[in-house]
């Protein structure tokens, strides 16, 4: 049986994601143990160095306390961690309704729609019936800090104890569920801890680079708002006329000979990516106002927060594919704009990043070879070759040799043939179809597609990676049963009431998700507890899906970039043995896109910037 614990600790504050912890609790099914912080030291390393599993409630939290209460405890926490000690019922809740096909909720007999959270308070009321209380002590317990347990009210004391039995009775009903769903729970553990210390490190700001970038979306805004009330799409008082912004979108489209674009209940569509595609100015400016509006009201002051306090992001280590989430969200900015830009490393220091190449075009045909034996896309990926490129040259009718002379002679024939090839080896494997795939490729890499285009760029893809025969009829067979779920390669991970394109991209999505979490814990462990390592001292402040950005003393950042990229493709190719990723190192002195690896003559990698 595994023995379940619980903190109770002061107030989480901003820039401060460990507070003090005030107290301990522990249950095994049979005893109840409580530990004033002062007394806890000696019973939780034996909790940590012992032979059982050891289960919390978003533990992650619950060890980053023990380690900001005790720093010689991080070696410790990682190799329970990596000896699969430590396990989650928050994660293995999310495993089991993943399973499901229910992660975000379901739908009654009666068409309610049911969301599913997942405090330990909800856990404890779905599967004991059992209501926690979470009003009465749970702020307070940082005035008790100094003082004896023997001076605590039974209720405080209770209430610390409670919330370590609730969590060891919740882990025996999900035992209940089986070892199938749960076969994931120790790799995302793992994932949950390094994405908390990240977290609890955060991200910091530089006033100036702020300040310009207010004054950017500003100035940008009363453009926009100025064109749109002199095309009378907005109102002087700054309101939108929708109707006239929609009769606009009626004559741009029987100017263009185009359909009018319109909502499920058949408006005129108004929407920011829509009136983009119609590329008329003033629809543009009116476009924007959405989003500049909100790069002003949300974008602006998360910057700001990071010159006051570290920006703390809460990463969701677990969503339907096994990709992460983030709040806020420091994985998704936009290209453009210059938030990017605004956070800069702590003095002293520079952000080395790596990003994996091509990640899920290697773990698509990593699938395909586990699943089939064999891949086109792996031997080419494995060969060196680009992808891309190889299919744009079937798109010309040229050899690989001399597409790659023509783009290195700048020929745009084969350059729009290469971007045509991405939407293709992007598009398709997620179960695209023709007309979906001629919106997509507008959307996204502007190359514009008839569907009979798209249709014979399908037929052109498939002579390219025959495996996708295979694949598609794979997932058929799948989508085709009455409970349709697939199980993830190597991690064994099940997603259910999968659609076919939910199916489709799931597959190469979790794969790739799963490495780089996999990756990020060997990074982490060397940030923290090796050392030894170039990596040593540096400390992860955000995860992208496919990249990790660190931030590392600036004497030996050259050596813990390249300790990055080599233990990021270490570390993802347990899970792609077949088609191991790439990944490249960079230095910059402050985050962007636009960064590129820049050497010294001696070959050494210098900060961008």
């Amino acid at each position: 049986m595994p023995i379940a614990f619980d903190t109770e600790t002061a107030l989480i504050s901003p820039g401060r994601l460990a507070p003090p912890l005030v107290c301990v609790s522990v249950y095994d099914g049979q005893t109840r143990e409580l530990y004033h912080c002062r007394d806890a030291r000696e019973r939780v390393v034996e909790l940590l160095t012992g032979d059982q599993v050891l289960v919390g409630h978003n533990v992650a939290y619950d060890l980053a306390v023990f380690v900001a209460q005790w720093p010689d405890l991080l070696p410790v926490v990682f190799r329970a961690y990596e000896d699969d000690r430590i396990t989650d019922t928050m994660l293995r809740e999310k495993l089991c309704h993943i399973a499901l096909g229910v992660l975000r909720g379901y739908a009654k007999p009666d068409g309610t729609f049911v969301p599913l959270r997942y405090s330990l308070a909800e856990l404890a009321k779905r599967h004991l019936n059992r209501e926690l209380d979470k009003t009465t002590y749970r702020t307070n317990y940082g005035a008790l800090i100094d003082l004896p347990l023997s001076t605590w009210e039974p209720g405080a004391r209770e209430y610390a104890i409670e919330d370590a039995v609730a969590t060891f009775d919740v882990w025996a009903e999900q035992e209940k569920d089986g070892a199938q769903l749960l076969a994931d729970q120790y790799r995302q553990a793992r994932a949950a801890w390094w994405l908390h210390l990240a977290s609890a490190w955060g991200l910091r700001t530089d006033a100036a680079t702020v300040a310009k970038f207010k004054q950017q979306i500003e100035q940008e805004l009363e453009g926009a708002r100025r064109v749109c009330i002199a095309a009378g799409v907005v109102r002087p008082n700054g309101t939108r006329n929708t109707k006239a912004a929609a009769a606009l979108v009626e004559t741009v489209c029987r100017q263009k000979g185009v359909e009018v674009p319109r909502t499920e209940k058949g408006a005129v569509a108004l929407d920011r990516a829509t009136v983009g595609l119609l590329e008329h100015p003033t629809l543009a400016a009116y476009a924007q106002l959405s989003s500049l509006g909100k790069q002003l009201s949300t974008d602006v002051p998360l910057a700001e927060s990071g010159l006051v306090t570290p920006i703390q992001p809460r990463f969701d280590t677990l969503l339907e594919t096994g990709r992460t989430s983030s709040s806020p969200n420091v994985q998704n900015l936009p290209r453009k704009g210059g938030l990017r830009e605004c956070f800069v490393p702590r003095a002293g220091n520079v952000f080395a990043a790596a990003d994996y190449s091509q990640m899920e075009l290697r773990t698509v045909a990593q699938v395909c070879v586990t699943l089939f034996g064999r891949s086109r896309l792996a031997e080419a990926l494995n060969a060196g070759l680009d992808p891309h490129l190889e299919m744009a040259a079937r798109i010309v009718g040229v050899s690989y040799e001399e597409a790659l002379r023509l783009q290195k002679n700048g020929d745009e024939r084969i350059d729009d043939a290469r971007q045509t090839a991405k939407v293709a080896n992007f598009g398709f494997p997620g179960g695209l179809g023709a007309t979906r795939l001629v919106d997509f490729a507008k959307a996204i890499y502007g190359v514009e597609l008839t569907v009979n285009e798209a249709h014979q760029l399908k037929r052109t893809w498939l002579s390219s990676w025959p495996e996708f025969e295979a694949y598609f009829a794979h997932v058929g067979r799948i989508c085709d049963g009455l409970n349709p779920a697939i199980e993830q390669l190597f991690v064994g991970r099940r997603r259910g009431g999968v659609s076919y394109t939910e199916a489709c991209n799931s597959l190469f999505q979790g794969l790739a998700a799963d490495a780089a979490k996999a990756a990020g814990f060997v990074v982490s462990r060397a940030c923290y507890v090796e050392p030894a390592s170039p990596l040593y001292g540096s400390r992860i402040v955000n995860f992208v899906h496919d990249e990790i950005i660190i931030e590392t003393p600036e004497p030996r950042a050259a050596d813990a970039a390249e300790e990055l990229a080599r233990l990021m493709v270490t570390g993802a190719s347990v899970l792609m043995p077949d088609v191991p990723p790439r990944a490249e190192p960079v230095l910059m002195r402050r985050w962007t896109k636009k960064a590129k690896p820049i050497r010294d003559e001696a070959g050494k990698l210098v900060p961008w910037g």
